[in-house]
């Protein structure tokens, strides 16, 4: 069995550009989210529980954005496995966090990424979070 790949700071960094890219379709996404459950509530408070019903007027826009909410949230997972197949870690959408195994001092630990950043530029332990992090 072959364990998570091991990350120099370099190759790390390398990824940055395509992270970016990831994110800015999360965002997206993320947007059309939001504006689809606005949707979805706004029918809700109107309706209340009849707007399950098969004699509602908006049934079927109710249904509509729920398959579409449906949607959009397998979208979002697959951009952030796009982030696992690269070899990161997803550990936050808002700002965007993402961490790489790396080694630091002869022990593994996080090579830590956050959105905004041109490269990776810091680290904490793998026990530790994002307030653990460290400049390299």
């Amino acid at each position: 069995m072959v364990g998570p790949r091991v990350f120099d700071v370099e190759q790390a960094s390398a990824i940055v550009p395509d992270l970016s890219r990831i994110f800015d379709g999360l965002d997206r996404l993320r947007e059309k989210i939001r504006a689809t459950k606005l949707r979805v509530n706004a029918l809700e408070m109107i309706w209340g529980e009849k707007v399950h019903e098969p004699d509602c007027p908006d049934r079927a826009e109710f249904a509509h954005y729920l398959e579409e909410m449906k949607r959009l949230e397998e979208a979002v997972q697959k951009e952030t496995e796009k982030v696992a197949e690269l070899g990161g870690l997803v550990k936050g959408l808002d700002p965007g966090l993402v961490d790489f195994y790396g080694v630091r001092d002869g022990h593994l630990v996080f090579l830590c990424w956050q959105r905004g950043e041109d490269g990776v530029t810091h680290w904490h332990h793998l026990d530790e979070g994002f307030a653990g992090r460290q400049p390299l």
